[in-house]
């Protein structure tokens, strides 16, 4: 990028790489030098009422000199400037030699040593400053002044001293700008670098700065997203980013939040954070697809071990484990609140049979008609589980004490009637005749096993009634 004539003369800001903006920082002091001095002596000649033809040539060629070197500083050879410097000393010689006490204009020295020993290199400095030194020695001299040996010998010091500490103090920058740069190198490789998005917004919330990874993620360009703002290119996360960012400029605190894209299908982490005294803020990008990914499968996962763990494969009705945490579940509510609880106990009838004559395929059809009979049979609020084998129960809990006994017998006579239904499985017809016991909570038992066994009992008692009127 070439720098527009405004940007060169401070009217506009400019941005570039290190090498160029060092190129741009000399032209703009030989520029001032070159401007500043002739017109200092133009202004004490003109006080001194002494203005004459070399005094405003000499001022015209420095200020040539100076539009010269902001004009055309990229593409001038290094000899020009060395030519330029010599111009330079040139001209003040001639308000040095032209002027009365033309000694008092030997300080305008001072400025071109200091402008030579700072931005030349160490070689042609010396080369330069010993020609100046020369020259304002030389020029003394011709202006006739008095002490002439005196003062050609303070001049000469004055301006040797002041070349030597601009060397010692451009070493001194040169080493602290070349380490700033190895670590902006080393940050610029890490930033450009990196697998994650990193990006760095000014206070408009503009993007300054993207990486390679970030603009891939956003699927558009490092250029189209430099300078614009989330809401420009991608208006439908700017609802989730922006609050994000303003609360990093408000609270000067970092801010972590989840993005997904507008299609579902990708997560993103953000954080976003303060840089330096709020003067930007920084932002990091993680992909986390894959992490999402892989927590919905083990949700998904842990999900499937719980219903293998707490249902039965078969039939999808509860398991005698989570049977059992329903119940002591139930039995607690019931203590606290002085409710009852019903259990039935259901035990088919001549199951065996149906497994040896048919075979098991047909035992587990019939099973799972049962399962689906019992569920319609009981209450939406009851638990309908198989025990195991051909061994079923169903809970009915927060029930009232005085009301616990009637409505369980309601429940196993609406599953009786619903059992005396003929099952069709395929060219055979089948009835699941069932035993059913019922306990009731606290008349037949205080607490969980105690209760199993009364309806366990009572359905035995059934099943013994049952096969003697058989």
């Amino acid at each position: 990028m070439t720098p527009t004539l405004a940007q060169r003369l401070w009217l506009e800001p400019v941005s570039l790489p290190p090498a160029a903006r060092r190129r741009l920082v000399s032209a703009r002091a030989a520029f001032i030098l070159f401007v500043v001095q002739p017109t200092l002596g133009l202004a004490a000649a003109a006080t001194m009422g002494t203005m004459d033809v070399v005094v405003l040539t000499a001022t015209a060629i420095s200020y040539s000199l100076a539009v010269l070197i902001l004009c055309f500083y990229d593409r001038q050879a290094s000899i020009f400037k060395t030519l330029a410097a010599t111009a330079g000393a040139l001209v003040i010689s001639s308000f040095v030699y032209s002027q009365p006490d033309g000694e008092v204009f030997v300080l305008l020295y001072v400025g071109l040593v200091l402008y030579v020993a700072f931005f030349f290199s160490r070689r042609r400095a010396i080369v330069q400053v010993t020609l100046v030194v020369l020259l304002a020695a030389a020029a003394t001299y011709a202006a006739g002044a008095q002490e002439i040996a005196r003062l050609s010998v303070l001049t000469a010091g004055t301006l040797a001293g002041a070349a030597a500490i601009t060397l010692v103090l451009r070493r001194l920058l040169q080493d602290a700008l070349m380490n700033a740069e190895e670590t902006r190198a080393t940050l610029d490789a890490f930033f450009e670098h990196a697998s994650g998005g990193f990006a760095f917004l000014d206070r408009n919330l503009r993007f300054v700065r993207v990486n390679e990874p970030l603009a891939r993620m956003i699927g558009l360009t490092v250029d189209e997203i430099f300078g614009r703002s989330v809401r420009e290119f991608s208006p439908d996360q700017a609802d989730t980013i922006e609050p994000m960012l303003g609360t990093v400029l408000a609270t000067g605190e970092p801010v972590v939040g989840e993005v997904t894209s507008s299609d579902g299908l990708r997560h993103y982490l953000l954080d976003c954070y303060p840089v330096g005294e709020l003067f930007g803020i920084g932002m990091s990008v993680t992909d986390v697809t894959r992490l999402k990914r892989s927590e919905r499968s083990l949700t998904e996962s842990n999900r499937q071990l719980t219903v293998l763990a707490t249902t039965d494969e078969l039939t999808d009705l509860p398991n005698r484990r989570m049977f059992s945490e329903q119940l002591a579940l139930a039995l607690a509510r019931a203590k606290r609140g002085h409710l009852a609880v019903a259990l039935l106990s259901i035990d088919l009838d001549r199951f065996k049979d149906v497994n040896d004559s048919l075979g098991h395929a047909y035992g587990d059809r019939m099973l799972t008609e049962v399962a689906r009979v019992l569920r319609e049979g009981a209450r939406d609020t009851d638990v309908v589980a198989r025990i195991g084998g051909d061994e079923f129960a169903v809970l009915l809990a927060d029930l009232d004490a005085g009301e616990a006994r009637e409505l369980a017998q309601a429940v196993v006579e609406r599953i009786q009637t619903l059992l005396t239904r003929p099952i069709s499985m395929g060219p055979v017809e089948l009835r699941a005749n069932a035993s059913i016991g019922v306990a009731v909570y606290p008349t037949d038992a205080g607490h969980e096993d105690g209760l199993l066994g009364a309806a366990d009992v009572d359905m035995y008692r059934s099943k013994t009634a049952a096969a003697r009127v058989a």
